[in-house]
């Protein structure tokens, strides 16, 4: 059943594009990436789109497994940013320890963060150094509450305040 793009659009309006973790299912397990940012391609149909280099562990996962979900963190979510972009010494395996679970695509889903994307690769675009996925967005998930989405600027992590964006 396609996603409702009425959905799409009211869950990705409470969400600024910010610090993202990007996951997937592979045949070897799982792995996952802190992303600094994603970005909404279409509403109806709904679609997103990552941009991985190409030099990323990643990136040839995601091409290969046809599938990844993205995680929208928030201010609470700083430390699943760091785990993830494997700035924790002597954490080898992302996941160990977090509860996730597997949506429509397969791709693991994290149960902390403030929203969540499982998509489908649609389109995949080499650029240079980097590769755009689109995916088209099978399910969504988000967490209640008011969210305070986190940015990475000007080389550390910030809270996205709506009426005081960063200069």
């Amino acid at each position: 059943m396609p996603l409702d793009p009425s959905a799409f659009k009211e869950a990705l309006s409470r969400f600024a594009s910010g610090v993202t973790v990007v996951t997937t299912r592979h045949e070897g397990g799982l792995h996952g990436l802190t992303v600094s940012a994603f970005a909404s391609v279409s509403a109806d149909p709904p679609r997103v789109l990552v941009s991985l280099g190409n030099a990323t562990e990643s990136r040839p996962l995601i091409e290969k497994s046809g599938n990844f979900a993205v995680h929208i963190l928030g201010r609470q979510h700083v430390a699943l940013g760091l785990r993830f972009a494997k700035l924790v010494p002597g954490l080898a395996d992302p996941f160990e320890g977090l509860s996730h679970r597997a949506e429509r695509t397969g791709a693991p889903v994290l149960a902390d963060c403030l929203a969540w994307l499982d998509c489908t690769v649609e389109t995949v675009l080499p650029v240079g150094d980097h590769t755009v996925f689109i995916g088209a967005v099978e399910a969504l998930g988000h967490a209640p509450g008011a969210p305070e989405p986190v940015l990475y600027y000007q080389r550390g992590w910030r809270v996205l305040h709506p009426d005081r964006l960063p200069t």
